[in-house]
């Protein structure tokens, strides 16, 4: 069942005619050298830069994302590769940066519940090992990896069909990165369809079902995980003009 359909989306500086398609339960990677316009993608599915021209289909029907709360009504999630800048609130606590993306459901009656609040964080902590010393601490205090849980975990809540993960284990000691590898493998095992926007190819090599290339902000391969190779990924990465992605 196809979850996420792109035709030819194109944002004029960053990307052009990008297409593929996304089903339910698979992981496709998105791979590139820096600046080939993997986020400038995500970005536009999630409607933070949406794109100028194209088609995004979900579950097969039309879709228009012009901000991320249309993305959200829609089954989208985006965990961003500036965990600081754009994925926690750092003055904010952990309970309430688990909480940030469902107001329907710790405030159900437009006053927030703290007993529904704590009890919907506290399980969102276990179901992912947020290693923490309180719910309320800022999220600040944590480490990396906890803080990239709990970014995932606030976005899990929303009971997401598309994830899309940008970088996500960058940052991260090797314990969590293996803990996120098994997490990713569980949510598409369940049937979410999950786009990978990762750097690290040996990350793209053993998660991904298919793996798409950029750039200079167009896709210039696909390959199937059974023929992928570290060396095709970089071949198809590296500007053909010989300028810098």
């Amino acid at each position: 069942e196809t979850a996420l359909e792109v035709s030819n989306l194109s944002l004029p500086g960053a990307f052009e005619d990008v297409s593929f398609t996304l089903r339910r339960g698979e992981i496709i990677g998105l791979g590139g050298l820096v600046g080939a316009g993997r986020t400038d993608v995500a970005r536009a599915l999630f409607g933070v830069a949406p794109a100028a021209s194209g088609q995004i289909s979900i579950g097969g029907v039309g879709a228009t994302i012009n901000k991320p709360s249309e993305a959200i009504e829609l089954g989208l999630s985006f965990v961003p590769e500036d965990r600081a800048g754009h994925g926690i609130f750092s003055t904010l606590s952990v309970e309430h940066n688990l909480t940030a993306a469902i107001p329907n459901l710790i405030a159900p009656s437009g006053f927030i519940s703290r007993k529904r609040e704590h009890g919907i964080s506290s399980q969102a902590v276990d179901d992912l090992s947020i290693r923490l010393a309180s719910l309320r601490q800022p999220i600040v205090e944590l480490s990396g990896g906890n803080q990239q849980k709990a970014i995932l975990a606030r976005w899990l809540l929303t009971e997401p069909k598309i994830l899309i993960l940008d970088e996500p284990t960058r940052g991260i000691d090797i314990g969590v990165k293996a803990e996120f590898y098994d997490m990713i493998g569980d949510l598409a095992e369940a049937g979410r369809a999950i786009l990978l926007i990762s750097s690290e190819l040996p990350e793209l090599l053993s998660l991904c079902d298919r793996i798409l290339v950029m750039s200079e902000g167009r896709i210039t391969a696909e390959f199937p995980r059974e023929t992928a190779t570290q060396e095709s990924i970089m071949q198809a990465a590296v500007p053909r003009t010989g300028m810098a992605a």
